[in-house]
């Protein structure tokens, strides 16, 4: 099990090369190049996950999601090998011809956890979506990672993505956020 509870803010020094590597992350998801992604980024025991999200009053005291509950995304390492695997035969025909798709990451924070390699990072996203010539979507949101520094760098091994719409407009959600 592993403990994501924010701790202290790291260093200035740490922030930043957190910060590059997910700038570095983004790049390679903008460039398709989701293989190397996948081998480079990813810890084999990941969870990444896109709960429903639920507007709700403030008198609902109710649990937030949990893994356990409808989800859009609830993936595991296998699940998203699959989806990077599908994605190089060409024949996802909601991306081909391929979308074009911008991240634009802010507010990015890191923080120790309870285990010295681990570090909890939040940041906003906007992913800008192009598909086709006239097909355009936006999505804003959220994310609380959990990123594991390893000898070959920092590996993801959680993804929370918490999309602030209600309801997508787009048409299907074969991108990663």
């Amino acid at each position: 099990m592993h403990n994501t509870e924010a701790k202290d803010r790291v260093s200035m020094q740490l922030h930043y090369d957190v910060s590059q590597h997910y700038y570095q992350e983004a790049t390679l998801l903008q460039e398709r190049e989701y293989q190397t992604w996948l081998e480079t980024f990813i810890a084999e025991d990941i969870h990444y996950w896109m709960p429903v999200t639920e507007r709700r009053y403030a008198k609902d005291k109710r649990a937030e999601p949990s893994p356990n509950d409808m989800a859009i995304i609830n993936d595991d390492y296998d699940e998203l090998k699959q989806r990077v695997d599908r994605l190089g035969t060409g024949t996802v025909w909601m991306e081909d011809p391929p979308s074009s798709v911008r991240f634009l990451l802010s507010n990015i924070e890191v923080f120790h956890t309870d285990k010295e390699d681990e570090f909890v990072v939040r940041c906003n996203f906007i992913t800008t979506r192009h598909r086709g010539q006239l097909e355009r979507s936006q999505h804003v949101g959220g994310r609380v990672d959990l990123l594991r520094k390893t000898e070959s760098g920092y590996r993801l091994v959680r993804r929370k993505i918490v999309l602030d719409a209600r309801v997508t407009e787009d048409k299907n959600l074969y991108i990663f956020f």
